[in-house]
């Protein structure tokens, strides 16, 4: 597990043996592999690939369990944030990488899936070594566009209502009725809201707010509470 690696072995300061990265490559992508495996053999890792497959199916049942997973998937293919967490699943303790093939909407929620890392495959070359050993390090690595990810954005008070009501299920006309105003309000600050949380969707806003240990959750669940609507049976963990 990588948490047990030293820096100075990562970066081949006095290591009295190199490192291994035991990878595995889920992608319908056939370039992935010798791509990845070509980085991280620059930057003076040593790798030995363990599996390579189009589907996550093809992690189950392996003799020698991944270090690292590297998972890609097309920007126009649905279900991408499934492989992550069933990735996740199979090899608890592996790093998750998840490749974006382009400024993907809903990155996030591979956060939430299971990915430690996200990069984008236009960058993978120089990206990937550099971000295993931040992993290593104990740090999180995502391109720098996507900072707003794990950088809790700054919405305003009544946006924190409206996106919590949302969360909790009510509809933009029961949203304006508990607020005492109008419809088109709301969809004014639920738009905003959802520009600044980098979702598209009701789902993908409550899978971001209601993430365990998130603080983007407790501010916009207390906003509700204070106010006086929060919806009953909403915990504010």
């Amino acid at each position: 597990m990588l948490s047990q690696w030293t820096s100075e072995q990562l970066w081949g300061i006095d290591a009295p043996l190199p490192v291994v990265i035991r990878l595995a490559v889920v992608s319908d992508d056939e370039s992935l592999a010798p791509r990845a495996v070509s980085a991280l053999e620059r930057d003076g890792l040593v790798v030995r690939l363990e599996v390579v497959g189009r589907d996550v199916s093809a992690l189950e049942a392996l003799e020698r369990r991944p270090t690292h997973v590297l998972v890609r998937s097309a920007a126009d293919v649905p279900g991408f944030e499934h492989a992550i967490s069933r990735a996740r699943r199979l090899l608890a303790d592996a790093v998750i990488l998840a490749v974006l093939t382009a400024s993907r909407d809903g990155a996030g929620q591979l956060l939430t899936a299971g990915a430690d890392v996200l990069l984008f495959d236009r960058r993978l070359d120089q990206a990937l070594a550099p971000a295993i050993r931040a992993i290593a390090a104990g740090q999180m690595s995502v391109p720098a566009e996507l900072r707003h990810l794990i950088r809790p954005p700054m919405l305003s008070y009544r946006e924190r209502q409206i996106i919590g009501l949302a969360v909790a299920g009510l509809s933009n006309a029961e949203i304006a009725e508990r607020l005492t105003i109008a419809e088109s309000t709301v969809k004014s600050h639920l738009s905003a809201a959802f520009r600044r949380l980098g979702v598209h969707s009701r789902r993908e806003a409550a899978s971001m707010v209601l993430a365990s240990d998130s603080m983007l959750r407790r501010t916009v669940l207390g906003t509700l509470r204070l106010s006086g609507a929060l919806p009953s049976g909403v915990e504010e963990g």
